[in-house]
């Protein structure tokens, strides 16, 4: 399957490349996972509501304070935390400008939220760097923010999640599973192919002895037979005191850790990382499928709008246009083929010719009366052709600068002959330069109707061919699981 990595990621981004302007959000999204396929860390998510404790979860398993955490909603953007040789805060800003300090005094003033619980505008993405072995090993570890405060925090998460190899769901202990969450869980995660999830009861430690094990039990029911890729030794359900855990860790006290849950949790993320860590592209792709169907569906409509189609009103008019256009064109160029036409020059011409020639007048008289008759036909022609253009949105240049020919220096010294000789080499030459311009001047004539059903035809085979390939891929990916 790796192999086939690059002709998968092609096909998707030809596939997106088709799609219209109402589907932007979902363009966006498919790209961003092509880029992601290759990405060589494994990303851990902790999501849940505010208050739940997913910043002192992440500090426990760190081992020390670095996220910001408060008996308030904190966290307003995601924070990603990735491997360094020290603790180190970078945020970058909307202006591609980035801040860098060490510890993490810098989130404490760009990466929590206000009195009104907004972040800053200016800011675009929030890493901390931490020397953490998990880390070391190709982990990425993601603080996102509550999702239960505003709406734009919650398409943050949405977003962050999809982008996401292992999410932590953190469940508060005190309360069963909210509606809310259960519905995230089935829409966020599960519809989206995100299955391979822990579940964290955080605030058990809060809990009465006595109602404790009802509560675990409860919440044991609510996940047991959700659809997992865990590894067989990895189970889906912790329980992880965080305060106490975090607490722990900073005193150095092994045996609190345990009791607070932490270590179990750390053994199976350990277990997770090293099983995961060399086949993520595998489960990457997997995880397509759901935007997948998204985008043949997006894919199918457009290919239904083209088969219902109706000429619009300005196809319509345009088509009128074109035929009154194409009329007034057709009789200017018939009016100076005539004209050019040997025998009518021959009767229209050649007795002034020859008075004028034998007086040595020709080349005058050939300049003050034929040519402005031959270029009067000639604009007209020319002005048909602009209004088409005009018309058409048309760009192509069409030269009409059909010179007159020169007085040959051979001509017979009988005005008869030299004037038949002169206007049957004229007539020859321009009605010859004359087709070629009438050959290229009709296409800018073409039936608006008609050029637009040739349009629709190339984009509905394009469309086909397309969801033929995505059928096939679809069928690859499913064999492979």
């Amino acid at each position: 399957m790796a192999a086939a990595t690059p002709q998968i990621t092609n096909t998707l981004k030809k596939a997106v490349g088709l799609l219209s302007a109402p589907h932007a959000e979902l363009k966006a999204t498919m790209l961003r996972q092509c880029q992601l396929i290759n990405y060589p860390k494994l990303r851990i998510a902790v999501y849940g509501p505010f208050n739940h404790g997913k910043s002192t979860l992440l500090n426990a398993l760190l081992g020390s304070k670095t996220l910001p955490i408060a008996l308030v909603p904190t966290t307003g953007t995601a924070i990603t935390i990735t491997h360094g040789p020290e603790v180190t805060s970078r945020i970058t800003l909307t202006d591609g400008s980035t801040l860098t300090e060490p510890g993490t005094a810098l989130l404490q003033r760009y990466a929590t939220l206000d009195d009104q619980r907004q972040m800053l505008p200016e800011v675009a993405t929030v890493e901390v760097q931490c020397p953490h072995p998990l880390l070391k090993l190709g982990v990425e570890l993601v603080d996102l923010p509550g999702t239960d405060d505003q709406t734009t925090h919650n398409q943050l998460v949405y977003t962050n999640l999809l982008e996401t190899d292992v999410v932590i769901q953190l469940l508060d202990g005190r309360k069963l599973m909210t509606l809310d969450e259960h519905n995230q869980l089935q829409d966020w995660l599960l519809a989206r192919e995100l299955t391979t999830v822990l579940f964290v009861v955080n605030f058990l430690n809060l809990v009465e002895p006595a109602e404790r094990r009802l509560v675990i039990e409860r919440l044991e029911e609510l996940t047991t037979n959700l659809p997992t890729t865990l590894p067989p030794d990895v189970s889906n359900f912790y329980t992880v005191d965080a305060l106490p855990a975090l607490r722990a860790r900073l005193k150095g006290d092994m045996e609190a850790a345990e009791e607070s849950g932490l270590l179990e949790l750390e053994v199976a993320l350990q277990s997770l990382v090293q099983s995961r860590l060399p086949c993520l592209e595998i489960y990457r792709l997997m995880r397509l499928s759901p935007l997948m169907e998204q985008l043949k569906q997006a894919l199918n409509q457009q290919l239904h709008a083209l088969d219902n189609a109706s000429p619009s009103r300005r196809e319509i008019l345009q088509k009128r246009a074109q035929q009154l256009l194409q009329t007034g064109f057709q009789k200017s160029i018939n009016d100076l083929e005539t004209w050019l036409q040997l025998n009518n020059l021959l009767a229209q011409y050649q007795q002034r010719m020859a008075t004028e020639y034998q007086a040595g007048r020709l080349p005058q008289w050939i300049e003050e009366a034929l040519k402005p008759t031959f270029k009067r036909k000639q604009q007209t022609v020319e002005d048909w052709v602009q209004k088409a253009r005009d018309m058409f949105d048309q760009n192509r240049m069409l030269d009409m600068e059909i010179p007159w020919p020169a007085m040959p220096k051979d001509l017979s010294p009988l005005g008869y002959e030299a004037t038949y000789q002169y206007l049957s080499h004229c007539s020859k030459t321009t009605l010859l330069a004359l087709e070629r311009y009438k050959k290229q001047a009709q296409l800018l004539f073409t039936d608006p109707l008609e050029q637009s059903q040739r349009q629709r035809a190339g984009q509905k085979m394009l469309l086909e061919n397309t969801l033929t390939d995505l059928q096939h891929l679809e069928s690859e990916l499913i064999s492979s699981k």
